[in-house]
């Protein structure tokens, strides 16, 4: 099975990134291949109309966005790591969601949506992610999230005995929610597979 994480951090040397590649070798080691797009490090334009074809725009789109989209669409599942800016989510992570549009690269793929928080915060990039980011793509969140809070101290080598007991449940919380994603994953596929969820016409193309 193949799993594509992203990133949204706009910090290369941020808690999200290395969080990433710490699931990404998780996943790794149960046997799924993986994709990482690591927004802090991909350079993706803003969205504009020429992810549409519109003249004179829709070069720079052939470029950057379809290799990743190429990956995306080869995926099973996705994770979605979202650190907290000051009570929001990144806004390359929302230009990452637009740029989706209302394609089926996601559609009805389950995500596991992660947030981090260098604080105790971290819980409104949860809301916030959870109201409008599936709402034209159709990707499916689980009913489960994960909000690493101290992130700094978290997923480490050394950890302090302050934060030992915090770690080690969300190491535990971790390696079961990657299973149940596996799972649906996995379930799925048999319902894309019946077609009931292609879009049966233009006007219904964008969500309600």
């Amino acid at each position: 099975m193949k799993i594509a994480l992203i990133s949204g951090s706009h910090r290369p040397t941020g808690n999200s990134g290395r969080i990433a590649k710490h699931i990404e070798a998780q996943l790794q080691g149960q046997g799924h291949s993986t994709y990482l797009l690591d927004l802090a490090t991909t350079e993706l334009p803003f969205w504009d109309e020429g992810l549409w074809g519109m003249e004179g725009l829709s070069a720079k789109w052939e470029k950057v966005w379809n290799p990743i989209k190429s990956e995306l669409d080869s995926a099973d599942a996705y994770i979605v790591i979202a650190p907290e800016y000051h009570g929001m989510a990144p806004s390359k992570l929302t230009n990452f969601f637009l740029l989706l549009g209302n394609g089926d690269t996601v559609a009805h793929k389950p995500a596991l949506l992660v947030t981090v928080s260098a604080g105790v915060s971290g819980v409104y990039p949860v809301s916030e992610l959870r109201s409008y980011s599936f709402k034209n793509n159709r990707m499916v969140y689980l009913p489960e999230h994960l909000i690493i809070r101290n992130a700094s101290e978290i997923f480490i080598d050394n950890v302090k005995p302050e934060h030992q007991a915090t770690h080690d449940y969300l190491v535990e919380r971790l390696e079961w929610q990657l299973r149940m994603l596996a799972d649906y994953a996995e379930g799925l596929k048999a319902i894309r597979a019946k077609g009931n969820t292609k879009v049966p016409s233009p006007k219904f193309a964008n969500g309600m």
